[in-house]
């Protein structure tokens, strides 16, 4: 239990840095001449999640002792963390006005904040399935590797 504790600490101080770096990235990737949407990509708060969702369920697939909801339970946890973050950037955005990726990457005006950041509370809820449906592969081809077989194997 420990090590999911640290894992999960781990992980989120590294989404918190990644949705800090979003806030401030606009301005230093346009100098450096990478596109905006590269720029989107790369300080993206869902690539994070993914990274997590597979080194959660892939250490628990290859523990000796192996139980899927342990990893599902800080899973959906972390998910409730990096949406947060998500909505906290959206509101601290609106409060400053700063200008963000979907301003200038989308050629419509963005949603309200308290639209916006309704949007991705909801979507709290898909992103927490998809993830633990994904587990469930990664989980079921770790525990594959751990046995001596490969997962996807002909």
């Amino acid at each position: 239990m420990k090590s999911h504790i640290r894992e999960f600490i781990i992980l989120a101080i590294v989404v918190l840095i990644v949705a800090i770096l979003r806030f401030f990235m606009q301005g230093w990737v346009e100098s450096a001449g990478i596109s905006l949407k590269t720029g989107s990509f790369f300080a993206s708060i869902d690539i994070v999640l993914l990274i997590a969702c597979i080194i959660m369920f892939a250490r628990e697939g290859l523990a000796p002792v192996r139980r899927y909801w342990r990893p599902a339970g800080w899973f959906v946890l972390f998910t409730a963390w990096c949406t947060i973050l998500v909505i906290a950037g959206i509101l601290i955005t609106a409060a400053t006005g700063a200008t963000t990726y979907y301003q200038d990457t989308m050629s419509k005006p963005p949603p309200a904040p308290s639209h916006h950041a309704m949007m991705h509370a909801i979507a709290f809820f898909p992103m927490a399935v998809i993830g633990l449906i994904l587990g469930v592969i990664i989980y079921w081809a770790a525990g594959l590797a751990r046995r001596g077989k490969p997962a996807l194997a002909h």
